[in-house]
């Protein structure tokens, strides 16, 4: 179970910064269908959703990185009180 926000968080992240690369990639009127925002015959880019989502994903991964991190720690200081307590 400790694994399952990390793995939430990467996918997330991994979904926000495909969302943010076509925010600022695909103008506004050829946004997929899958991508909120689409208005046809309009032209531009949608920079706000873009950075956002950006920003998002930078979150979503330090966050994952963070737990992993965690989850390291707390291993290393059962291993270490295990073998402690068989020396």
């Amino acid at each position: 179970m400790k694994w399952f926000w990390i793995i939430v968080l990467i996918v997330v992240g991994v979904f926000m910064a495909v969302l943010g690369f076509e925010y600022l990639t695909v103008g506004i009127g050829h946004l997929p269908a899958w991508v909120p925002g689409n208005a046809a015959h309009k032209r531009g880019h949608m920079y706000k959703r873009g950075y956002l989502a950006i920003f998002l994903a930078i979150v979503c991964f330090a966050g994952a990185g963070w737990l992993i991190y965690k989850n390291r720690l707390a291993d290393k200081a059962a291993a270490g009180s295990d073998s402690a307590a068989n020396g």
